[in-house]
Parts: C-alpha cells; structure tokens; sequence
C-alpha cells in the first residue's frame, strides 16, 4: 500500500474500528445488559446514529483519498519538470494584453479541499467520478465494482432515508450496522489497492 494512502485512511479506518466496538457493546447491554434504560429505550436511535457516523467516515475518507492522489499527482508533475509553456502553447491561446516576458506559472493541479468537497459525497457515482478525474478507475474490473456499487449504495441510500426523509429505520439492527461496518471498511481497502495501482504506473 501507497505509504502516503495508508497515513491518509488510517484515522478514518480506526474510526470505524472504535464505531465497530461500540455497536458491539450497546449489543451486549441490550442482550445481556443490566437493561440501561438509556439504551433499551433508545435503540433505534442509537441504530440510527450509528449509521449515520458510518456513511460520514466513509465519506471523510474518500475526500481524503482523492485530496492525496491529487496532490501525488502534483508531487510527480514538480519531478517530471514538464515546460509549462509548451502545455499552455498546445491547450490555450495566448491572452491578447498579456505582457511579454511574464513567466508562465508552473504546471500544477492544485486540488483544494474545498474542491474535493464538492466532488465527493457517499454516493457510489460521484466517489467513482471523482477518482476517474484523478486518474484512478474504480470499475477496471467490471464484475468487481458492481458488488461494491450495490453494497455501499444500498448503505448510503438507507442512510439518507433516515437523514432527508425520516424514515425510522424500524428494519435495522445493530448487527446490520456491524455489516456496513465491515463493508466500509473493506470498500476503503478496495479503493486504496486500485489508487495503489494507479500511482505506481
């Protein structure tokens, strides 16, 4: 693994670990627990909650990914020490009252956080788009990006049924919110092996 991508992902992959364990521990005080009025009243919202975080570190993280590709790409664009000029000659047309003699800036992509925010959302497609944009595709392998598309979407659709429409969220346990866990996180190591790949070339 990419040593800038696995410093990149690795808060957001704790997070989910230490969200992982508390769902596991409300688990066992509702099974076996002294009965917490806190929590056996309030299950639902707890599941709820829980997803809710589940679906924002994966976000988080793949704003993350995307914001270090891109500035790799940077990084490997400073090396290669490519003229700038002969970019600017090839893709632009000189502006009229440009002053002469004013030196062409290096070539750079620059990507600010701000711009990653508005590319990347938990939804499966844009998290796609944007990695295509950096260079980095998601659905080489066919067969393999349509399992991970229906997980993560199944999980991002149910989390915004909760937060845009309300829904109560009646058909899910906290075992399901272990599962989304779990997939999260395997869809960021899925994510992190295919920009891995991607770089190295």
């Amino acid at each position: 693994m990419n040593s800038k991508l696995e410093a990149a992902v690795w808060t957001y992959k704790t997070g989910l670990t230490q969200l992982g364990e508390m769902v596991s521990a409300t688990e066992r005080e509702i099974i076996h627990g002294s009965g917490l009025a806190l929590v056996t009243d309030n299950i639902n919202f707890f599941t709820k909650s829980f997803l809710i975080s589940t679906c924002a570190h994966l976000e988080m993280c793949v704003k993350e990914i995307v914001f270090t590709v891109a500035s790799e790409i940077d990084e490997r664009l400073v090396v290669a020490s490519i003229p700038s000029s002969i970019i600017e000659w090839r893709h632009t047309q000189k502006k009229k009252n440009e002053a002469p003699g004013v030196p062409t800036p290096r070539l750079l992509i620059r990507m600010t956080r701000k711009e990653v925010d508005d590319l990347v959302s938990g939804n499966v497609y844009r998290t796609k788009e944007a990695l295509t944009l950096v260079g980095v595709d998601l659905a080489a392998d066919k067969a393999e990006w349509e399992t991970w598309k229906e997980l993560i979407q199944n999980m991002v659709t149910r989390r915004n049924n909760i937060v845009h429409h309300n829904d109560d969220a009646s058909g899910l346990s906290l075992g399901d919110i272990k599962g989304y866990i779990s997939f999260a996180s395997d869809y960021i190591d899925f994510i992190v092996a295919k920009c891995s790949s991607s770089m190295v070339r």
